[in-house]
């Protein structure tokens, strides 16, 4: 494929064969066509293929961002509108959830996914939500920056359509918390263990940087774990009886939440981040995916649970980085 060629596909797909172009409103515009693209996927075809089509859609649209870019530099133009394709097909899948346990009629089905279109744009365009609101305002958009930014508003859009139609309740957001309290625990620990002179050498500097030391590792596993184990003791998770089995799960999520962090260090270093520097929004949802990702052989999440989790983990991730700032204890606003 010639470099020609392959810059033509590229716009294309980025500003959806030019119509990002030709309009004063191209996010709602490509929000618009991917709703009603998504919804007639929804209608004809199963949950896997429309699956399938949002994971060849994310890569496309990366590689479209990222080869439109080439010709101007990293910002987030106007009528690049794929990642708002992205981000409104990946609210679609509700409808698959909704469907699984209610039985609407196709007006009803019509008029939810333009509930959920409205609610996407609101998100969208107002970006108060603080990852959308700060990624927004970094100075350098990368391809992956500016899909985040709408598929984050598609997550939160998603989440409270599961709220609107009583699939999250204040009982089951309230588990969900506590569930993923030991892993919080377990990734603050660190943080809370700098004090300490012991044990302070750094697992790998070169990799991993020099904040990620055995002491804050070992520290963060052991304090996450008993934190599981105590809440298990007290009956937050009743189907957890077995002593042996509760603290495997405690060393699951405190290991896979450390591990994200990890991870994300190692990366970090690879895009010349600097020591402590805010890296939005992988410092907020390192451990949370961590987790999820170790723990998903145990617990197989559904999608609406991967969201949630996302959502808990990602705002309690935000608060904390801000207290920490506001008490000195970190470097980065967020």
């Amino acid at each position: 494929m010639t470099e020609s060629l392959s810059s033509n596909i590229a716009a294309r797909i980025a500003t959806l064969c030019e119509l990002g172009r030709k309009t004063k409103f191209p996010g709602t515009l490509g929000s618009f066509l991917s709703l009603i693209f998504s919804f007639l996927s929804y209608h004809f075809l199963n949950k896997t293929i429309y699956g399938i089509f949002f994971l060849v859609f994310l890569a496309l649209g990366f590689w479209a961002i990222r080869e439109t870019q080439k010709g101007g530099g990293e910002s987030d133009y106007s009528w690049i509108v794929i990642d708002e394709w992205i981000g409104m097909w990946f609210v679609g899948f509700f409808l698959f959830e909704l469907s699984s346990i209610l039985n609407f009629t196709l007006t009803g089905q019509i008029l939810i996914a333009i509930l959920g279109f409205i609610i996407f744009r609101i998100i969208d365009i107002l970006k108060l939500i603080s990852p959308i609101g700060t990624i927004d305002k970094v100075w350098v958009q990368t391809p992956t920056l500016i899909i985040l930014d709408d598929l984050i508003a598609g997550c939160y859009s998603y989440a409270i359509l599961m709220l609107v139609f009583g699939f999250y309740n204040i009982h089951y957001i309230y588990f969900s918390f506590m569930f993923l309290l030991p892993a919080m625990i377990a990734n603050m620990t660190p943080v809370l263990l700098r004090g300490m002179k012991k044990f302070g050498k750094p697992i790998n500097e070169e990799i991993f940087g020099l904040n990620k030391t055995w002491r804050g590792l070992a520290g963060g596993i052991i304090v996450g774990t008993f934190s599981y184990y105590i809440l298990a003791n007290k009956g937050f998770f009743e189907e957890m009886q077995n002593t042996s089995y509760v603290i495997l799960v405690g060393f699951l999520f405190s290991f896979g939440a450390l591990a994200g962090d990890l991870i994300k260090s190692y990366f970090k270093r690879r895009v010349e981040k600097k020591e402590g520097e805010s890296w939005i929004p992988w410092d907020q949802l390192d451990y949370i995916l961590g987790v999820i990702i170790l723990t998903y052989p145990v617990f197989h999440y559904s999608l609406g649970q991967v969201v949630l989790m996302l959502v808990i983990g990602g705002t309690m991730s935000a608060f904390a980085h801000r207290f920490a700032h506001l008490t000195r204890m970190i470097n980065t606003k967020w």
